[in-house]
């Protein structure tokens, strides 16, 4: 590992803890696209985790929230997550494994080449909801970083 990704590694723990520790989130991750081939999206630095699931889970472009966001570039929010069923295009891995209710997601992108590297999300596992308010808040998070 170059020093380079170390640092960057740091970052973004140190994003997700931030975000965590100074919001009422009760689970906050980020979800980043592997450097070598097949580029997979796995979860990498979380906070507020139940368990260790979300590190099996692979992202699907277009399946899920975090899919959404990886494969349109846009962000997306839901409160009814315990509603989407396995084949649904909402269902959700990181919600089940998490027991999420509602969250919300933006997309991680390069200053380069604008692609789409990996997804922030945050949520809840109680009544509480997410909105636009909800992704500017961590749009103003992730521009911080």
């Amino acid at each position: 590992m170059t020093l380079a990704e170390n640092a960057n590694q740091r970052n973004y723990q140190h994003l997700v803890d931030q975000l965590y520790q100074t919001s009422d989130f009760d689970f906050v991750g980020v979800a980043l696209q592997a450097n070598q081939a097949p580029h997979q999206i796995t979860w990498q630095y979380v906070a507020g985790n139940r368990g260790e699931q979300f590190r099996k889970i692979i992202l699907r472009s277009g399946i899920g929230i975090a899919g959404l966001v990886v494969r349109t570039g846009k962000p997306f929010w839901n409160n009814a997550l315990q509603n989407a069923t396995y084949t649904d295009v909402l269902y959700t891995p990181i919600a089940q494994a998490e027991c999420l209710t509602s969250a919300a997601a933006i997309p991680i992108v390069t200053t380069e080449f604008r692609l789409v590297t990996g997804v922030l999300l945050a949520g809840y596992r109680s009544t509480q909801t997410v909105s636009d308010q909800t992704i500017s808040r961590l749009s103003h998070y992730l521009a911080t970083f």
